[in-house]
């Protein structure tokens, strides 16, 4: 419902290439703000109940930021190289399946996708 949505001016002299830029890294963070969102939210009502390291259980971690605590360092690593490894190299990237057909709609799922990703960076 907002449209083009920019009030720091971040687009004003730019090309089209830099918004592009711009546009695709906004798109990538809201996914990962959308998948943060439900991370916080799953474990209150939901645990899977296996160890993620010797003698660490799901079961046993809090939630929310006291579980930072919680994790070992190890485990840290992992995550970071995990991450950049991804946004480096764009492992997951688009695999060309599982995509549904949206027809002419497709345009306001985009328009939506982005909205929602910007809810969840909030």
């Amino acid at each position: 419902p907002t449209g083009f949505f920019d009030p720091l001016g971040l687009s004003k002299n730019i090309s089209q290439e830099k918004f592009d830029e711009y546009r695709t890294a906004e798109l990538k963070h809201g996914r990962a703000a959308m998948l943060a969102v439900l991370g916080y939210i799953a474990p209150e009502t939901y645990r899977f109940g296996f160890d993620i390291a010797p003698g660490v259980s799901t079961n046993d971690i809090p939630n929310g930021v006291a579980a930072i605590d919680f994790i070992p360092a190890l485990g840290w690593a992992q995550m970071i190289f995990l991450i950049g490894a991804v946004d480096y190299w764009g492992v997951l990237g688009d695999f060309g399946f599982g995509k549904p057909d949206l027809g002419d709609k497709e345009d306001e799922r985009k328009l939506q996708e982005l909205q929602h990703g910007r809810l969840a960076m909030l």
